[in-house]
């Protein structure tokens, strides 16, 4: 069984070892596709993209399983015999244009919750920042002052956090919060079960009323056409002016110009951001000038194991895969 993994040739010692007993034979390449184009894809917005070089043009030929986070946009078109995908993250939206997700008989995996403990502390350490007013207090120490005695903090213990979306994300965020003293409520596509941590779930038609019973919105959902600006400007209306708003989903999920009217005016307090439509985000967007926001350039799994981790979690799987058993975090088309 040919293999080919794309980016990943530093681990490639590691995956060899994890797959020695299986009959498969594993081919590294490499590919830059920028950023920009990820997000792209992501918000739905890809004009051209990255083609495969020559080198992955022969890999791809007669692969049968492909481990890529940002595939070739001719990728489905370059692997005729491919029979299954695995994408080391915890979305799978960066595949769109590449003709992978639509392709019959291809499965698709992702991670999984593998990322989900990550991102959670990523959560806390936005939320953390606004909450304890780090910015006041870097800005001092750099003009090298002893000040902000007189700023006053808020606690996360009593207050309410309210998760948009409790898949793996937001139910590792929960516990979290849980851990904190923090009350915790949230919705998910199937309301009628309650995840552990959680004090309630909304329907999504109720989003409106669990927005205004909570001190911090938290994004985890998936972006898609369903969830796209779903957070706009009656949604952070209808938030408390003392509540913040943190992203960890996807940029599309936000309405990003209500959201700079809603900072600027006031309208909630802050809000903290690590995903964004447009990746870099462009120098002129309004979100750079707007006060009580603290962003991050969607770095929430950066983390020294991660692609340690996602090498092992497709080793796994490449060997139900072997074995005729089911995959792993395999999406649903």
């Amino acid at each position: 069984m040919k293999v080919v993994a794309l980016n990943l040739a530093a681990h490639a010692a590691h995956l060899a070892e994890l797959t020695r007993d299986l009959d498969v034979a594993i081919s590294h390449a490499d590919l830059a596709v920028p950023w920009d184009e990820v997000a792209a894809r992501r918000a739905g917005r890809l004009r051209g993209g990255t083609r495969a070089t020559p080198a992955l043009t022969a890999a791809l030929a007669d692969a049968e399983a492909l481990l890529a986070f940002a595939p070739p946009i001719d990728a489905a078109a370059l692997a005729p015999r491919l029979r299954w995908v695995e994408t080391p993250a915890t979305g799978f939206d960066q595949l769109a244009g590449t003709g992978l997700l639509e392709a019959p008989g291809v499965a698709v995996t992702t991670i999984g919750g593998l990322f989900a403990p990550w991102v959670a502390e990523h959560v806390f350490a936005l939320l953390l920042g606004l909450w304890r007013r780090l910015d006041v207090f870097v800005a001092a120490r750099e003009r090298g002052e002893w000040a902000g005695r007189g700023v006053e903090l808020r606690a996360l213990r009593g207050a309410t956090m309210a998760i948009v979306g409790l898949g793996n994300i937001g139910q590792a965020t929960a516990r979290a919060a849980d851990a904190f003293g923090m009350r915790v409520i949230g919705t998910r596509r199937n309301h009628e079960q309650t995840p552990p941590h959680v004090a309630r779930v909304y329907p999504r038609r109720a989003l409106h009323e669990m927005l205004a019973a909570a001190d911090v919105v938290v994004l985890a959902v998936a972006g898609g056409p369903d969830t796209e600006r779903m957070i706009g400007a009656p949604e952070l209306a209808a938030m408390r002016r003392t509540a913040c708003l943190i992203n960890v989903a996807r940029g599309i999920v936000v309405d990003e110009s209500a959201l700079a009217a809603a900072l600027r005016d006031g309208t909630i307090a802050g809000a903290g951001l690590d995903v964004f439509v447009d990746e870099p985000l462009p120098a002129a967007h309004p979100l750079w000038a707007v006060p009580n926001v603290l962003m991050t350039p969607h770095i929430a799994v950066n983390v020294a194991d991660k692609l340690q981790a996602c090498v092992e979690h497709f080793a796994a799987n490449l060997r139900r895969f072997r074995h005729g058993q089911a995959l792993q975090d395999a999406i649903v088309r």
